[in-house]
C-alpha cells in the first residue's frame, strides 16, 4: 500500500514542479520581443521562448493592415498600418506553433507564417 502511494507521489512530482515553474514565470516581468509584420512575412520569422515564460510580442506593421495569431495561446490581434500593438501571453506548453497573419493582407497572405518554438523546461 505504502509503495503504491509513494509511486503515485513520485509520478506527480514533475507535474507539481512544472506548475511551480510556470507560476513563478507568470509572476516575473514579461520578456518583450519586437516583431515586424510586413509584406507577407514576420521578422523575426522564428521566435524561441522557454516554457512558462511570460512574453509580450510588440508587433509593428510597416506597410498595411496585418494581424497576428497563435491559436494555442489565444493570441489574436489586429495591427493597423504604421501602428504597434502589444500582445501578451504565457508560453505554457512546449512545442512548435504557427504564427499567422490574421488579416487578409494581399496575394501572399497565405504564405505569411512564422514559427514560435516553446522550449521545454527540464524537470
Amino acid at each position: 500500500m505504502f509503495q503504491r502511494e509513494w509511486r503515485r507521489s513520485a509520478l506527480a512530482l514533475p507535474f507539481v514542479a512544472l506548475g511551480l515553474v510556470v507560476s513563478l514565470a507568470a509572476q516575473q516581468a514579461p520578456r518583450v520581443i519586437e516583431v515586424k509584420a510586413k509584406k507577407y512575412d514576420f521578422d523575426p520569422a522564428t521566435i524561441e521562448v522557454q516554457q512558462g515564460e511570460r512574453v509580450v510580442l510588440r508587433v509593428t506593421s510597416t506597410d498595411r493592415l496585418h494581424g497576428i495569431g497563435i491559436r494555442k495561446f489565444g493570441v489574436k490581434a489586429e495591427v493597423p498600418k504604421g501602428a504597434t500593438v502589444d500582445v501578451e501571453f504565457v508560453a505554457s506548453t512546449a512545442g512548435t506553433y504557427k504564427v499567422l497573419c490574421t488579416e487578409e493582407c494581399g496575394k501572399g497572405h497565405d504564405d505569411m507564417v512564422g514559427t514560435l518554438i516553446v522550449k521545454a523546461v527540464a524537470p
